[in-house]
């Protein structure tokens, strides 16, 4: 309870401070100029960062009873937000920006000894101090940039840092690191807070103070995760981790020195750029991104206890496979979209006519218009009653006052209808997950169909033009969740899985709801009789 609280008040407070900070950009001279290296074309505010820090500390300090290492990891933060505040007013030279890194580097490493001892590939001694520190101090000044150069799309770093931060609270959690999964949690509310005005076209930027602030952040977390809380992690886990910043900045920085220029000049060769220039739009860069620093985050997870010589193996075949991509693509002409479809391999004509045809938004439609009230129904009549009353209580009460509101053509029967029929879906996972099924191999059908859902609504949105719209953090949402519902950690309810299961079939309902009246009788029908199979257990 305590941590979802501590994720609620980040939260609220990020939102609430960058709504607030949106006003005062432009007397604070807090503002980002489009220039040639920049996808946005008018002036933005970029203070996003800003909210995100203050959230974080308050809430952690509110909630929390920080011990040494976390309090020196605050005051590494606090000079980090400086320098960065400082850079995004007066765009600082990089040096004097490198030193704030430092300064805050050397704060964690130094006072709060986090430091990197720990690597095994022939055996697993303790690295010493004339090595130890460097490294550490390298690691994490690298990170700090490369998430910083990462921030170059709306959405972009704040998404791979959601990703990266809830599979360190997930590793975490298994040695009962408690504190380290509340900042991790606290983090990524604060984020979340910040993408409701980041998403797509952004109204907010985070600035070098957000960018550094996560980069710092989760390098810091990473580390103490592997070193500190859960030794028996691979010691090189964080390069999985961190994942594709890390790939980003070393080609970035190797191409520029290849070229005879400063690692440290901005251009246009990062990744998102190149997906950008693939014909890509910025929609499908940054899901992309996320695709990728998704797999980076489940080799993770699953090659956790695995050597580092392994993992350092992995991480290097990933690097690859970016690294050649792109020369590849060039080289064979490819792009995700030409205008000129005579100059373009056969694939890609058909992957084109496929992105640009309305038959995917209906395909999906028809199926979900009657996949999902079918799916609530026949759940609702198979799920097992062991202690239904207060359930099938609550189905007959929310039954009976839809259809009295309904009836009497109350205002706002629309917005009853909706939290009906989104009442009867929690209802029906909740007891697919902890009463479960009358028959034993209906617990697997019903997963393996709730995947299938997801996939078809997944499409649906996307191509549904003007209907609805996914953005790819709802994407990015639904992967967490879906992550979370499967880790073996949860050996009790599942919240997770009720709350991502729940999440797939409202956006189905909500998909089939904004087509147009012609459509509603499917959902009505659905959420009537699956809180009619609900409330039969009050006359049982």
């Amino acid at each position: 309870m305590q941590l979802f609280v501590l994720f609620l008040t980040t939260l609220f407070l990020a939102m609430v401070l960058v709504a607030g900070l949106i006003k005062l950009s432009a007397p604070l001279g807090l503002v980002d100029v489009p220039d040639a290296r920049k996808v946005h074309a008018s002036t933005i505010p970029r203070v996003g960062g800003i909210g995100m820090v203050v959230a974080t500390i308050v809430a952690l300090l509110l909630e929390f009873e920080l011990d040494a290492q976390f309090r020196e990891c605050l005051l590494g933060v606090g000079i980090l937000t400086v320098f960065g505040l400082l850079d995004d007013r007066y765009d600082l030279n990089y040096k004097i920006k490198f030193l704030g890194q430092f300064l805050a580097v050397l704060v964690v490493v130094v006072f709060g000894d986090i430091v990197i001892r720990r690597l095994c590939f022939q055996d697993c001694g303790t690295l010493p101090d004339a090595v130890a520190y460097p490294l550490t101090v390298f690691f994490l000044l690298g990170v700090t940039n490369a998430m910083n150069l990462a921030d170059g799309l709306d959405g972009l770093a704040a998404g791979i840092s959601i990703l990266s931060l809830a599979c360190i609270a997930f590793l975490a959690d298994l040695a009962e690191g408690y504190q380290m999964v509340g900042a991790a949690v606290a983090i990524v509310g604060a984020i979340l807070g910040f993408l409701r005005y980041n998403t797509h076209p952004a109204i907010v930027f985070m600035g070098d103070t957000g960018s550094q602030f996560l980069g710092f952040s989760a390098g810091v977390l990473a580390v103490l995760l592997t070193q500190k809380v859960n030794t028996a992690l691979s010691g090189s886990l964080p390069l999985l981790i961190l994942g594709l910043p890390i790939i980003d900045t070393l080609l970035v920085m190797g191409h520029r020195i290849l070229r005879g220029v400063s690692p440290f000049k901005p251009d246009r060769n990062h990744v998102h750029h190149k997906l950008l220039s693939l014909g890509f739009d910025h929609y499908e860069a940054v899901l992309a991104t996320y695709v990728f620093q998704a797999l980076c985050i489940l080799l993770a997870y699953f090659l956790r206890y695995e050597s580092d010589l392994l993992i350092m193996a992995v991480y290097l075949a990933l690097f690859a496979l970016i690294a050649v991509f792109f020369p590849l693509a060039n080289a064979f002409h490819w792009r995700l979209r030409n205008a000129d479809l005579d100059r373009v391999s056969f694939l890609t004509r058909k992957l084109n006519l496929v992105l640009e045809r309305a038959w995917l938004d209906k395909g999906a439609y028809q199926i979900v218009r009657f996949a999902v009230p079918l799916f609530l129904v026949i759940t609702a009549m198979t799920t097992r009653m062991e202690d239904p009353d207060e359930i099938a209580v609550f189905a007959a009460g929310v039954l009976v006052s839809w259809v009295v509101w309904v009836g009497a053509r109350l205002p706002g029967a629309g917005f009853v209808e909706r939290v009906a029929v989104y009442s009867s879906v929690i209802m029906v996972v909740y007891l697919a997950q902890t009463a479960g099924f009358e028959h034993s191999e209906a617990a697997r059908w019903f997963n393996y169909l709730i995947i299938v859902l997801a996939v078809v609504v997944g499409v649906g949105v996307r191509f549904s033009g003007r209907y609805f719209s996914l953005t790819p953090s709802d994407f990015l949402v639904m992967f967490v969740l879906l992550a979370a519902a499967n880790l073996p950690v949860f050996n009790q309810i599942n919240y997770a899985k009720i709350a991502a299961q729940s999440a797939i079939l409202m956006y189905g309902i909500e998909y089939i709801l904004r087509r147009g009246n012609g459509t509603v009788w499917a959902v009505r029908s659905g959420g009537i009789l699956a809180l009619i199979a609900l409330a039969r257990w009050v006359v049982v």
